[in-house]
Parts: structure tokens; sequence; C-alpha cells
């Protein structure tokens, strides 16, 4: 039975006594405004600023609107209606945004693919979105080519990035992106598709898989302006008062997934802020890049920013520029935002979203109240709640499942009615979304994540949280990155495993009995990981969330091989 009433500390939002500076308990989200009109508004605006830079080559937001309404006049004469939903299988780069605004121009839906993705998995997108088009990296046929009649497609248009022609020749379905621009010299001026942003949908986020197969989050162009703006009143202090100057951000964070397009892709436009485009995880190069002092912000997920302070080109390299930066996707271990902020002279931002939240439900921004292990408190219009198994709402201090309601909540699964029932329930005249997340909220309104609902280990009865197991494994000297899985055992129920990356330094000089039995000094009896195992990389999610459902599969289907 679902309690009909929503407690007081969620009525009273207990929270708003801890905003910070800059942030307010509402937003007003205009209801006729699509994210196209965010795109065209901003570059009239800063027409004459940088957009992006890519290796060198900088584009002002004119010639990327320019470029984009090119696009736009192509893809229109090839037949593209509203509603159809395109699938973009692109890295970071200037073709990305132009491919994506024009997509979204011509009131088509976008699901980003990602670049890591080998066929099997970019069939399943592509066949469970109904995707009817496909831009792909040139790079990319070949994986392609293994799964082209699995599946019906309009047309398929090849970029490559560098400008060249691709070797794959056109035929009726295969089309290069250079033919198109050549083709249509004229921007697309006389067309304007009508949007209704409550109910059209803008993008088809998939999830990460961590529960299975990944769904579809459909996001409104409505729940993402939302969005959008909530993190547009972070982002606005953050240029006026905290750094004081315009943004230029290292856009690292991967645009096949909301975060990048929401916080890098969208937020340029919207702020007139410039993006230096790295198309992957180059440490050399970003390195290079903050060495020259421009950058002034850093948005990532946790691995991101352990890597960076663990590569030894790092090592005296002046941060200091870097006033702002954010971590998302995953919770960041303690030990890590300490040595960021020594590294910096900042401390680091931390907020909490989900591909079905858009991005954010959360956020900390460098100038609020801090908390250890807290990511923060609801940014605008945004409400949150502590559940039981029974959906029951519990008092404050206690750990359950958190909810949360808001503009910027997906519309649902993307044909998947019955995961929806799952998710989704009403109470108190609101909409809640059941994260699978298990967190608990103190007096002042701050969220503490503890884990996953379905992470967690029951080793002999004892609930066992990985999280905090990791926390404490990443005060090790040794180690640089670490996961924490449970493991079916007759006797316990469930084991404790590790899954540990070295500090290179470390390599061959440590073992699994001095990583046990330093964990046994560190924490209660029932906690410590009772195995260890050296691995080179652990399961990641396209953001870089590291996947404990992966490893513990993988390590299941030893066992039974054995």
């Amino acid at each position: 039975m679902i309690s009909m009433e929503i407690p007081d500390y969620i009525k009273n939002r207990i929270w708003k006594n801890s905003l910070p500076e800059g942030i307010t308990l509402e937003i007003d989200i205009p209801e006729d405004k699509s994210l196209i009109d965010v795109f065209e508004t901003g570059s009239k605006e800063h027409s004459n600023k940088i957009a992006l830079e890519y290796f060198g080559r900088k584009f002002t937001f004119k010639e990327m609107d320019v470029l984009t309404r090119r696009f736009a006049n192509a893809f229109l004469k090839l037949g593209i209606n509203k509603g159809d939903v395109v699938a973009l299988w692109l890295p970071n780069s200037p073709h990305f945004s132009i491919c994506y605004f024009a997509t979204l121009s011509l009131g088509a839906t976008l699901t980003a693919i990602s670049p890591l993705f080998v066929a099997r998995e970019m069939i399943y997108q592509i066949k469970d979105s109904g995707a009817k088009y496909l831009i792909m990296l040139d790079r990319f046929y070949r994986e392609f080519k293994k799964a082209k009649d699995q599946f019906l497609l309009e047309k398929v248009i090849l970029v490559n990035v560098e400008g060249q022609v691709p070797d794959i020749p056109e035929t009726d379905k295969i089309i290069h992106y250079n033919t198109l621009m050549e083709k249509n010299p004229e921007p697309l001026t006389d067309f304007k598709v009508e949007i209704n942003p409550k109910e059209d949908i803008a993008i088809i986020q998939y999830t990460g898989g961590t529960t299975g197969d990944p769904k579809g989050a459909e996001l409104s162009h409505y729940n993402t302006l939302s969005n959008l703006m909530q993190i547009g009143q972070i982002s606005d202090y953050m240029r006026e008062h905290y750094i004081k100057r315009d943004l230029v951000g290292l856009s690292i964070l991967p645009w096949y997934h909301v975060y990048g397009q929401i916080c890098e892709l969208l937020q340029g436009p919207r702020s007139g802020g410039k993006g230096i485009i790295f198309p992957t995880f180059d440490i050399p190069r970003i390195i290079e890049t903050i060495k020259k002092k421009e950058a002034n912000f850093l948005l990532g997920v946790p691995t991101m920013f352990i890597n960076l302070l663990g590569s030894p080109l790092s090592k005296d390299v002046d941060f200091s520029n870097l006033k702002y930066c954010n971590v998302g996707a995953s919770a960041m271990p303690i030990e890590i935002a300490k040595e960021w902020e020594k590294k910096t002279g900042f401390p680091l931002g931390e907020g909490y979203g989900l591909s079905e939240s858009t991005v954010c439900v959360t956020n900390s921004p460098p100038w609020s109240k801090k908390k250890q292990g807290s990511c923060g408190i609801p940014i605008a219009g945004t409400l949150v709640g502590i559940i039981d198994e029974q959906l029951k709402f519990l008092p404050i201090g206690e750990s359950g499942e958190l909810v949360a309601s808001g503009p910027q909540i997906m519309l649902g699964y993307h044909n998947r009615p019955e995961e929806n029932k799952k998710v989704f329930f009403e109470v108190g005249g609101h909409r809640w979304l059941r994260t699978g997340d298990y967190a608990k909220l103190d007096e002042e309104g701050y969220i503490f994540l503890i884990d996953r609902v379905k992470d967690m280990i029951k080793y002999k009865g004892h609930s066992v949280y990985p999280r905090e197991i990791e926390e404490v494994l990443y005060e090790h000297p040794a180690i640089q990155e670490c996961a924490v899985v449970g493991i079916k055992d007759p006797d316990r129920g469930e084991n404790i495993m590790a899954h540990i990356i070295l500090k290179k330094e470390y390599e061959g000089k440590i073992g699994e009995k001095e990583i046990i039995d330093w964990s046994k000094e560190q924490m209660a009896a029932y906690k410590y990981p009772r195995i260890i195992k050296f691995v080179n990389s652990l399961a990641k999610s396209a953001v870089g969330k590291v996947l404990r459902r992966v490893i513990r599969d993988k390590e299941i289907k030893k066992a039974e091989n054995k």
C-alpha cells in the first residue's frame, strides 16, 4: 500500500536554508521553447564568439549556425520527417554538433551511440530505438558492415572528421557528409517545425545497462530544457562571480551521453562559453591544454579525475586555472576529492543524476557548504525523498531508496510499459522516479549516496555496501582504482571480492595478502574483502561509471566453468 502523504521535510523542502549562492528553490521553465530555440538564440547572441576549438581549428557560433543549417537543408531533402529517429554514431567533434542540432531542428528524435560500441551493441540500439537514419564515422564502417543486413535504414551518412572523402563508395543508401554539404551551399532558412516541448521526444538516451539490457530513456524537449536551465543557474553564477570571465571548458565528457550534451554541447550556445573538444580521453593532450592556462572548468566522472591525478605527466603541472570542476555519474571517493582540491586549490563540485533524470537531480558547487560524502542538495524545482521497499517515505536520517520528482524526469522508457510501472509512482500530487540508488537525507537536505540497491552484498546476514569498502581502499597508497562486488558463497551467502588496479610504481611489489591484512585493520570484520584480484581495467559504462554487475557476472561465469 502506497502512503498518500509526503513527509513535511519534503513539503517544506528542508534544503531551502542550504541553497548555495545563485541557486533558487524554484525556476520558471518556458513551456513553448525547444532545444533548437536555445541553439538559434545563442548563435545570434554570441555570433562572433568562439564556440568550439577542435585540434587548433576554431569555429564561431555564427559558423556553426551556418554549417548546421546547411546540413539541415540537405537532411530535409533526404525525406526525414518529424518524429523520425536518427542514430548518431560519432565521437566528440564539430560534426557531432552540426548533425545534432540539424536533427533537432527538423523535429526528429536523436539517439546517440557510443563510439566504443561493437556491431552487436550498435544493432541493439538501432533496433530498439527504431532509428531510420544513421550518421556515422567512416572508420566505423567495418563494424557496421558486420550488421548492415540485420536492420532496415533509410539512409546512412558517412562522416570523415578530417574533411577527407571516405573510402567507402556512395550508393543509393550510403551518402557522404561532404557530398551533402557540397550540394547544399545554402543554409535552411524558410523551414520551421512545430514542436510540442512537453510531448515531443528530443533524445532517447540509453542507460548504461547496470541492471540488464540498456533501456532508452525518452527525454522531451521540456525535460532537457528544464535541466539545461537548472544547471544554467550554476554555470551563470560560476561565470559571473566565481570565474569572473567567459567559460572555457575542456570538453572531455562524451557527447553520445546526455551528460555531455546538456553540460557541454547545449550549455555552449546558452552561455556563450567555448569548448575545447577532445574526441577521446587523451591525457597527454589534456595536460598540454591545461598548461596553456586558458581552460577554467572541467566536468567529468570519477575515473577521469583519478587518472589525471595518477598520470606522471601531471606531476609538476599547475592546475590552478581549473577553478570550477564538477564530478558526476557516480560517487567520488573522498580521498580523490581531497587530492584534487590540493592539486587545484579549489574544492571539487559534485552532482548526482541519472539518464532517467536527463542529467542532474542534486548538486554541490565548489562555493557551497561542503559535507564529506554528500552530492549536495536538490537543484531548483526538484524534490527528493527516501522510501522503503513498500514505497513508504522514511524519516530524515534513515537509509532507503532515493526517489526524485521534477521537470527533468523522463517521460518513460522507450517501448517498456512494464518497466515504467516499476520505476514510477504518484504520491502527494507528484510523479516520483525510483532511482535504484540507496541513500539517506540529513536534517539540512543533503543527500548521501550509499550504493546501488542491487549492488548491496549480504555477508553472513550483514548488509555490506561496496562503496563504503571502496572508500577505504582508496586510502591505500598503492591503489589507483577499485571495484568491490559480492560473489555467491554457500557458507557466507556472498563473499566480498575487490578488483584492484595498482599504481604503476606498486605493480609487482604488493600482493593480495598485504591488501587483505591492511583492510582488516581499517574496517569491521564482516566488511573487509576476502578475495583480491589485481586487474588492468574495470568494466565501465558510457560515461565511465564502474559496472559492478558486469564484473560480478564475469566472476560467476568463471566459477561455473571451473
